[in-house]
């Protein structure tokens, strides 16, 4: 989606990788620096990354970041499926990387929630059950059960978890110009259809799979974000099952 909203400015921008995997909140703080070397990340918004950084709010995975199945323990695969309320989710330990935005929103909403300081580390707890269940978004979960299909679990068919949130580009202050320009370019590929198309690509199989109406919903809430914030008003840009 980056590459085709910036192909109506041939020439002007080159994309460059980072050389280095940064965990999520240094990634951050080095768009946010004046003195950074990123100028551009995707990742969950929030309260404070909306307002330290520049957001270009067209939801990428059009809200499905806030659509989670879980991951559990082949030994207790059907863990969830009594689970019919959020008071009943409760009663359960979740898994989390602890400088996640899901993980204080899980938290406050009264789940429990077992962190870990790496993402890899949290399969192996969850194999020996450290916990009961490890939220994913339903478009990071399929992947997910194939890279690790050594480990005995597997992915729960009974409940989803829904929060509002949408994961945006989000551009350094730096980099107003490359913001505008952005913008524009996301709004292009909305309206020529493209937008939709690279959506589907890579997310219509994921989408088919969580098979989502057949699973008990169990609504959260976000406090890390504000509702009035996300563009509600454009059912367009919006994933509903």
């Amino acid at each position: 989606m980056l590459k085709a909203a910036l192909q109506i400015f041939p020439g002007k921008y080159q994309l460059t990788p980072s050389s280095i995997a940064y965990p999520q909140t240094r990634a951050i703080n080095e768009t946010i620096s004046p003195t950074g070397e990123l100028d551009l990340v995707w990742t969950m918004s929030t309260n404070e990354r909306e307002s330290k950084l520049i957001p270009i709010r067209i939801p990428l995975d059009k809200g499905m970041l806030g659509w989670r199945i879980s991951f559990v323990s082949s030994k207790n695969k059907d863990i969830l499926k009594p689970i019919k309320s959020l008071s009943d989710l409760n009663k359960l330990d979740a898994g989390q990387v602890h400088d996640w935005p899901d993980t204080d929103i899980l938290q406050s909403n009264k789940i429990n929630v077992i962190t870990s300081s790496t993402y890899e580390a949290l399969f192996k707890m969850l194999e020996v059950n450290r916990f009961d269940y490890f939220p994913r978004a339903i478009f990071e979960i399929w992947g997910e059960q194939t890279s690790h299909s050594d480990l005995k679990i597997a992915i729960d068919d009974h409940i989803v978890l829904h929060y509002p949130t949408a994961y945006y580009f989000f551009v350094s202050p730096r980099r107003a110009g490359l913001a505008k320009d952005l913008k524009n370019g996301m709004e292009h590929i909305l309206a020529s259809g493209q937008f939709e198309n690279i959506f589907q690509k890579y997310h219509k199989e994921s989408t088919r799979k969580a098979d989502i109406r057949h699973r008990n919903i169990i609504e959260l809430s976000n406090p890390l974000l504000d509702s009035n914030k996300l563009p509600l008003n454009r059912p367009e840009l919006w994933f509903s099952p």
